[in-house]
């Protein structure tokens, strides 16, 4: 994606889906002062209002990797990546210093934090690995956990999906292999 088309983007995610999700919140807000609430929906409104923080934290997170002009190298912005999104993981590392066009090395973030979040929502994975180098002027990235497996497309379910779309647009491959073993629950090799 150029630079303007992720302006536009990071406009729009602002001025619709934050502004939706703030107002959200004041609504929420103006519940929990409402002194007649009883406990049980009290406790709910927060859980809920919990939820929309949460979101807004993740919408605007995305709105800044929009904005900035990255000068750091691919490699640290995966390794960034995987430090915001595998906290919970024991995580193996091989990551080779490497560079990409912007458009490819965005792209590359972008299908790795869809894999990782996917991972830390559906694999029960207690370990990940991170491979990534480059090789023959493309990126190779590998990512494999030790979860249940089951990474599939589904009908209604867009995450792989996207991944797969964003990977042909550069016409690279992707290669998932779900072992449901106790070492390698997933193996998602992409070569963009």
């Amino acid at each position: 994606m150029s630079t303007p088309e992720r302006l536009d983007v990071a406009r729009e995610l602002h001025d619709g889906i934050a502004q939706d999700l703030v107002a959200l919140g004041y609504s929420l807000d103006l519940l929990l002062a409402t002194d007649e609430l009883p406990q049980s929906a009290r406790s709910s409104i927060r859980g809920a209002r919990l939820q929309v923080d949460e979101l807004m934290r993740k919408v605007r997170s995305e709105i800044f990797n929009l904005r900035r002009h990255s000068q750091i190298s691919l490699s640290a912005q995966l390794q960034s990546l995987i430090a915001q999104e595998c906290s919970e993981f024991e995580v193996g590392l091989d990551i080779v210093e490497m560079s990409a066009p912007a458009e490819v090395g965005d792209e590359l973030i972008s299908i790795a934090r869809e894999i990782l979040r996917n991972a830390k929502l559906h694999s029960r994975a207690s370990r990940i690995g991170i491979t990534a180098y480059p090789i023959n002027n493309r990126i190779y990235l590998q990512i494999c956990d030790n979860g249940i497996g089951g990474a599939i497309m589904k009908d209604g379910h867009w995450g792989i999906t996207g991944i797969s779309e964003r990977i042909a647009k550069f016409g690279g491959s992707i290669v998932i292999e779900n072992n449901e073993s106790a070492d390698s629950g997933v193996r998602i090799t992409v070569l963009l």
